[in-house]
């Protein structure tokens, strides 16, 4: 009798121990798959993300003689209310330490304004302005694996970026007399556009580092480089935290660029800078 209870104990006991040890390894296993850090391979890997950024900006404008023109600000909240639309889109493939990633922020800004004056009581003078900039900024580049341990994953960049900014303004006057029962009306319309593009060879680095052997995880990247002429200049940063998925993961960032446009007439100076939600898959 005594044997049979000893013989159910152990058993028990076993049971015990064979179904925590396979909660330990599940638990283990949904951590792995929950690694932030990428795996290196002889398979092709993929990461595709979506982002929405919202900075605020400063532009600053210069003569060809280096003479400053004047600057203008707009705030985080003055860039959400004026933009149209927009996409902010990335992609990435790896095989074995080789890989190529590329990045595109595609932006709209409108804003304009419109009054009536009376000159007198018959007399009245319409104006209304609007502005129209519409920026493209693409990066893409080469990668390789530099340094890669169980907490902390660095890849080298090399690349290129492309940066088109169209700029429309319309000026639309309308001058009305009355006289008697006739009313003489002079309209006027003023339309005006400028783009100017530039591209940028780059160099930079790109990584995570692995929070406590956690899925948590802190991202950064950072490049700089220059195109033809020496004031031709271009750089972007960005850092913050992040957390792993099975499917992907989701981030929040600071994310600064900045980028120089303009030839013989003069340069004007973009800097954007503010916070930036993204995720992304990985298949």
């Amino acid at each position: 009798m005594k044997t049979v209870k000893i013989v159910t104990t152990l058993y028990l006991l076993l049971s015990c121990l064979v179904g925590h040890a396979e909660e330990m390894e599940q638990a283990q296993n949904a951590l792995q798959e929950m690694n932030p850090l990428p795996t290196i391979s002889d398979e092709w890997r993929y990461t595709v993300g979506a982002s929405i950024w919202a900075p605020a900006s400063t532009t600053s404008s210069f003569l060809s003689n280096d003479m400053f023109v004047g600057s203008s600000q707009s705030s985080v909240t003055q860039n959400l209310q004026s933009t149209g639309s927009f996409a902010m889109v990335s992609g990435e493939a790896h095989k074995n330490n080789w890989g190529l990633m590329a990045d595109l922020v595609y932006w709209q800004i409108n804003d304009g304004t419109q009054n009536t004056k009376y000159v007198t009581k018959k007399t009245s003078l319409f104006s209304g302005q609007s502005a129209n900039t519409t920026q493209t900024i693409m990066t893409a580049a080469a990668t390789y694996t530099v340094y890669n341990t169980p907490s902390f994953y660095v890849d080298a960049l090399a690349g290129a970026r492309y940066v088109s900014s169209t700029t429309s303004a319309t000026v639309n006057t309308v001058y009305k007399v009355i006289s008697g029962k006739k009313t003489k009306t002079t309209i006027s319309n003023i339309n005006v556009s400028n783009v100017d593009t530039a591209t940028d060879a780059i160099l930079g680095i790109k990584g995570r580092y692995r929070i406590a052997d956690s899925a948590w995880y802190i991202p950064f990247y950072f490049d700089a480089g220059s195109g033809a002429g020496s004031e031709n200049n271009t750089w972007q940063a960005l850092a913050g935290i992040g957390h792993a998925f099975s499917w992907g993961d989701v981030s929040l960032v600071y994310r600064a660029m900045y980028f120089e446009l303009g030839g013989s007439d003069g340069l004007t100076k973009y800097s954007n800078y503010g916070p930036q939600l993204g995720a992304s898959i990985n298949f």
